[in-house]
């Protein structure tokens, strides 16, 4: 049985009673924070605190469970969550799914994503943090509980959570990030999204589907069977490493680990309703393939693949996108995140640039230059940011 030193923690006796781990609190005015370390304590806290929680999905229960087990060990980090509750209601204002991993003699306290999440957030729960001097209470118990860190450096996190502002971009230690965002929000129709690109546009794509509506038995679907999904996996990963061997490229999906993580991803997320993996086909031949999460109203693309050698004329990367596209749109679904950075394929998708941002801390003098400098060059990110939007607006405000 674990020591719970308050048990007005919501999760502190759902998950004490289930693991044989300490839990650390503290008590402010307000708020308690409770750490659970290891990957089972904190999905078990995770899941006592279940409902009325509010995240992406890169934080839901189903995602961190996969992210946990498959990849905490092979990177040498432990998993932690912190729970802030409120002390009067106890419910839940805010959770830290978080990993913590020695850099030489430092413990860093990060953002479970291993590379692989799009963004990261806190999760947010009932009682709200809107007001500075709540979030400074709440932020003041979390960082009380985590004696053990030297640097805090959570990377990519959006502005919005759900609808709900991110309470951690109050802080001090914000920074821009390096990449935005690229999200995509479609009209009620492909029809009128294609329409509102531009005839060139539009034209393009109607040459592609003229291209690939003549192969035999062109196709596009969903993978939900185990063996569908498997087969649809293995060709994804072949068509990957094909590309990455023609550019003499390296990427984290040459770990097993990362692997295993994304293939138990597909098979489990699409249980679970989280994950999709997507088939274009032409001529009895899968010529590309998709692979997100569906979380909120929003499909995140995690990994693409096409046959560009024999089959780019038919530009099956542009095809399966809009093709998905019409997959979720049908079902509600229009909000779309691309992924991060600036590639120029995805832009040509119309896409919005969304800012994300880093938030870092230094615990430990030794480390105060090393956030600083992260600091100094979110705030250059920023400065450039700002004058090219000025430069943009500046023919507008001189009329």
């Amino acid at each position: 049985m674990a020591t719970v030193y308050m048990t007005s923690g919501a999760a502190a006796a759902a998950a004490g009673a289930e693991s044989g781990s300490e839990q650390s609190y503290s008590r402010g005015p307000r708020f308690i924070a409770e750490t659970f370390d290891g990957a089972d304590e904190a999905l078990a806290a995770l899941d006592a605190i279940q409902g009325n929680l509010v995240s992406t999905g890169f934080q839901t229960l189903d995602y961190l469970t996969v992210l946990y087990e498959e990849l905490a060990s092979s990177h040498h980090a432990m998993p932690r969550l912190v729970v802030v509750t409120e002390r009067n209601s106890g419910e839940v204002a805010l959770a830290l799914p978080l990993i913590i991993q020695k850099e030489r003699k430092l413990n860093v306290a990060r953002f479970a994503d291993f590379g692989v999440a799009g963004y990261s957030a806190p999760i947010l729960g009932k009682v709200p943090l809107e007001k500075r001097r709540s979030i400074r209470r709440a932020w003041r118990a979390i960082l009380h509980v985590m004696p053990d860190v030297d640097l805090i450096r959570l990377k990519h996190m959006p502005v919005e959570i759900g609808g709900r502002l991110n309470p951690l971009l109050t802080r001090r230690g914000i920074t821009l990030s390096r990449h935005p965002n690229s999200i995509l929000t479609v009209p009620e129709t492909i029809e009128a999204y294609l329409a509102a690109r531009g005839k060139k546009y539009r034209r393009d794509v109607e040459r592609s589907y003229r291209l690939w509506e003549k192969e035999p038995s062109p196709r596009f679907y969903r993978a939900t069977m185990p063996e569908e999904i498997a087969r649809v996996y293995s060709i994804l990963e072949e068509q990957q490493a094909a590309q990455r061997d023609s550019h003499h490229g390296e990427s984290i999906f040459d770990e097993p680990a990362h692997r295993a993580f994304h293939e138990r991803l597909a098979f489990d997320g699409s249980d679970a309703g989280l994950a999709s993996l997507f088939a274009l086909e032409a001529g009895g031949e899968i010529v590309a393939t998709l692979f997100g999460i569906v979380h909120d109203g929003t499909f995140t693309l995690l990994r693409m693949s096409t046959d560009r050698r024999e089959w780019g004329y038919l530009s099956p990367g542009r095809l399966i996108i809009i093709e998905a596209m019409k997959h979720f749109v049908e079902r509600g679904v229009r909000r779309f995140d691309l992924g991060v950075g600036d590639d120029p394929f995805i832009r040509s998708f119309g896409v919005e640039h969304v800012p994300l941002y880093d938030l870092i801390v230094a615990r430990d003098l030794t480390v105060v230059p090393r956030a600083m400098f992260h600091r100094l060059k979110g705030w250059l990110r920023r400065t450039r940011h700002t004058r090219s939007a000025s430069q943009h607006f500046k023919p507008h405000f001189a009329r």
